[in-house]
């Protein structure tokens, strides 16, 4: 049996939060939403909300008793906030600790409260959003029938859909121990450019699609470089992820091995995939 019960979401109300929301309430989690301000009627009415000053620990750590973990689903550029509520967790008693957008520094900072004996954690690694992926043009202009591919476009990448993400969450927190201080991967689907560019053109032969190439390498370099210079725009942020996640097996973008069983994530078929393009395409 799980030993969480109780779950504290930050971030609730993003692109991926709603989803991790249900998800828990799917798995009869007690699940408490912390936020700067409430909003009457944001959440579901089993959700406990909970208002806190993300700056203070002494904020965080009153509203995190007796809660057993934390998720945190904050974007990127808000990913250093993490480390405050860390400390609050720990402060709290809390169990387990699943960041967003694991950089290194979380990540290494979790594991060192872990090795005191504060705290467990999980990292969830589970590729590029699905819907992110078919809602705009980064592997593929599905409505102007534009590719920009990186290197050759045959670079794998994994992708998981926001609900299997959230489900996969869930899966984390019910089995405790297999998910303890390590690691876990999930992906739904391997794709590559090339792939989803046959498969539009085998749905739409009627239409042409314009080809661009480009290196991986260079985009990511440029990222890196204006990252340096201070630039944290979404654009900036993007060609990192961009030049990484679409860079070729050397940055481990696609999961062979994952725990897709472990977490109740189910792949997607080939029929499926043809399907969401033939959606994608209109």
């Amino acid at each position: 049996m799980s030993e969480i019960k109780s779950v504290a979401v930050v971030g609730a109300s993003g692109a991926l939060g709603p989803h991790v929301l249900k998800a828990l309430l799917d798995a009869n989690f007690q699940v408490t939403v912390l936020t700067r301000s409430k909003k009457e009627g944001a959440y579901d009415a089993n959700v406990k909300i909970i208002e806190v000053d993300f700056t203070s620990v002494e904020s965080l750590t009153a509203a995190l008793k007796g809660i057993d973990a934390v998720v945190s689903t904050v974007a990127a550029q808000a990913s250093q906030v993490q480390t405050v509520i860390i400390d609050a967790a720990i402060a709290a008693g809390v169990k387990r600790f699943i960041p967003s957008d694991p950089m290194f520094k979380i990540k290494q900072y979790l594991q060192e409260k872990a090795d005191a004996g504060q705290l467990t954690w999980t990292v969830l690694v589970c590729g590029a959003f699905l819907e992110f992926l078919f809602g705009g043009p980064l592997l593929l202009d599905f409505v102007n029938h534009k590719a920009t591919l990186y290197d050759e476009g045959d670079n794998r990448l994994s992708s998981t859909s926001l609900p299997n993400i959230g489900k996969a969450i869930a899966g984390i927190l019910k089995n405790f121990e297999d998910t303890k201080n390590r690691i876990v991967r999930t992906s739904e689907v391997i794709l590559t450019q090339n792939k989803l560019v046959r498969i539009a053109e085998g749905i739409r032969p009627d239409i042409k699609w314009e080809t661009t190439k480009v290196q991986a390498s260079a985009v990511l370099k440029e990222g890196l470089g204006e990252i340096s210079a201070g630039d944290f725009s979404m654009p900036v942020i993007l060609k990192v992820l961009a030049g990484t996640a679409l860079g070729g097996d050397s940055y481990g973008s696609a999961y062979d091995e994952t725990d897709n069983e472990l977490l109740g994530v189910k792949e997607l078929s080939e029929e499926e995939l043809k399907i969401l393009v033939a959606q994608t395409l209109g």
